[in-house]
């Protein structure tokens, strides 16, 4: 009974510590998209300026984020300048692909990603690319900890989705990086 009692303890203590997803999911009807985030998203829509052959271009990048504690799931979506030829795209998917990477100070190791799921009519996948990194994360002053990021980016028509998942390498399971990947489906616009 003592070891049953101390059992429950020890299996509550876990539970009690590890982070809860409460997975919703969200519709974006202006990205035409739907994707399970663990909690009450923010959306904050900002400029960035993209890098292209002959010069740059400024572009809105929404990004609609939730997190668990210091753990954050997000989709960003940037209309991507009309009739860009397709080494922008890959141009473009790499500067997303840094930007993200600096957040972690991580190198990157990349493979193919198959187009998301849904949407009635097959999309114009233009470009793809899945990585995972490893790297530190932390407040200034603190001791840097262990960090995780998991991403894919999708250019869609003239859309690029960049899904990311990044926090505590601790505090990112498999599990629920899958959820939130497997989550996202592209709608019909």
């Amino acid at each position: 009974m003592a070891r049953a009692v101390a059992w429950m303890l020890v299996t509550a203590a876990v539970v009690g510590c590890s982070p809860k997803f409460d997975w919703r999911e969200v519709r974006s009807t202006a990205d035409a998209y739907t994707v399970s985030m663990p909690g009450k998203p923010q959306v904050v829509t900002r400029d960035l300026e993209l890098p292209l052959a002959d010069g740059t271009q400024k572009v809105s990048m929404t990004m609609t984020s939730a997190g668990v504690g210091p753990t954050m799931f997000a989709v960003g979506v940037a209309h991507l300048p009309s009739r860009v030829p397709q080494d922008t795209v890959q141009a473009s998917m790499t500067y997303f692909r840094d930007g993200l990477l600096r957040n972690i100070g991580a190198r990157t190791a990349e493979k193919e990603v198959t187009p998301p799921p849904g949407r009635a009519a097959p999309p114009a996948l233009r470009a793809s690319t899945s990585f995972e990194a490893h790297g530190q994360i932390g407040r200034p002053g603190e001791k840097p900890e262990p960090a995780r990021l998991a991403a894919r980016i999708y250019v869609v028509d003239d859309r690029i989705y960049q899904i990311v998942a990044m926090g505590r390498a601790a505090d990112l399971p498999d599990e629920e990086i899958e959820t939130f990947f497997t989550s996202f489906k592209l709608m019909s616009p």
